[in-house]
């Protein structure tokens, strides 16, 4: 049975929590829309740069969220550390560890919730807008979807169905594959269609790979294969690169998918590999960074005012980020178990603060 304090405490981390991550989501927002009004043009424009910023908001929401939380439980369990009510539990025969315990049961809350919009809400608002900004500024309706990328170009429909991360020469970069291309006439009617399995930009022009084509005549198809064949487009590759969606940013299933087919085409799928086990150990890395926030409360909450107990939750959260984002980064060049550079930083990071809470007086 949840008893009384239990339920307390909590609340007093759920709410914390909550307060924080609404002002700083705000606020991320805000900064995010300052930067995108710095892109617009005469076909995007500010209204433009708006409605891209409230789109990607989810995805924002959920990446401040591990931090938000360590700061919001130090606020709100440190308050009552502040009217001594921690120490008036403690003195009462309560653990410290129990009352952690308590703190991320409110936390874990939140969590839930937030891991839901970050796997049904944020992807699919974030590919909307990362297509949205691209038919902007190319001046061209776009569509995106299940099936990948629509797009007109000139006289063609374009349909990059798999947009695919890659690493080469130890870097990130974008390739297509499976490029569908329609060919019309001035009169509407259907040329030909190509099918690419890959194409890339390489020397200031886009090639296409492993191509077949249907030709359509009057009473005759034709079909012809070629290894390699040029591909004349007015896609300007920096802008299709930033309207692929990142893995950071894809949803489990996606995920999921993509590793599939890489491992099918006997691709490297370390990239998507790494944020899959990030997703999933989600709630993890937020538990983990608030169970390192409570030696601090219960240290010197009672000392310190809240605009400390901020600016420690808040170097805390950025250092951890840091050193978490490197190891995830590390991994990936180098193909390390995801255990070591993912797992490993939350996990340590919460079993020194749980020897710090059982050793604490």
């Amino acid at each position: 049975m949840i008893k009384r304090v239990d339920r307390y405490v909590g609340k007093a981390a759920l709410l914390g929590i909550l307060g924080v991550w609404s002002v700083l989501v705000l606020l991320a927002i805000m900064f995010n829309l300052l930067g995108e009004l710095r892109s617009t043009t005469e076909t995007y424009t500010a209204l433009d740069a708006t409605w891209f910023a409230l789109l990607t908001a989810p995805r924002t929401a959920y990446q401040v969220f591990p931090v938000c939380a360590l700061m919001g439980a130090l606020v709100g369990v440190g308050g009552l550390a502040a009217g001594n009510e921690l120490v008036a539990f403690r003195t009462s025969g309560v653990s410290r560890l129990r009352l952690a315990g308590a703190a991320l049961a409110g936390t874990l809350l939140v969590t839930l919730p937030v891991m839901a919009m970050g796997e049904w809400l944020a992807p699919v608002s974030e590919q909307q807008a990362r297509v949205f900004r691209l038919s902007k500024l190319l001046g061209q309706y776009i569509i995106g979807g299940p099936r990948g990328m629509w797009l007109r170009d000139g006289g063609r429909i374009v349909n990059i169905q798999q947009p695919l991360i890659a690493i080469e020469d130890g870097e990130q970069m974008v390739q297509f594959r499976n490029v569908l291309i329609y060919d019309f006439s001035e009169t509407g009617s259907l040329q030909k269609i190509r099918l690419a399995e890959e194409a890339d930009h390489s020397e200031g022009a886009w090639e296409l790979r492993r191509v077949t084509q249907t030709s359509f005549a009057p009473n005759l198809v034709q079909q012809e294969r070629a290894p390699v064949a040029q591909w004349d487009t007015r896609l300007q590759p920096e802008l299709v690169d930033a309207a692929v969606n990142r893995p950071a940013y894809m949803s489990l299933e996606s995920l999921w998918k993509q590793m599939r087919y890489m491992r099918e085409n006997g691709l490297d799928d370390r990239i998507y590999r790494s944020y899959l086990v990030a997703k999933l150990f989600f709630p993890g890395t937020v538990l983990a960074l608030v169970l390192a926030g409570m030696p601090f409360v219960f240290a010197s909450a009672r000392n310190h005012k809240v605009g400390v107990r901020l600016f420690l939750g808040m170097t805390l959260g950025v250092v951890f980020t840091i050193v978490n984002r490197f190891m995830q980064n590390l991994g990936e060049a180098y193909a390390l178990p995801e255990a070591l550079t993912i797992i490993g930083p939350s996990a340590t990071l919460a079993l020194v603060a749980v020897l710090i809470l059982r050793r604490a007086v």
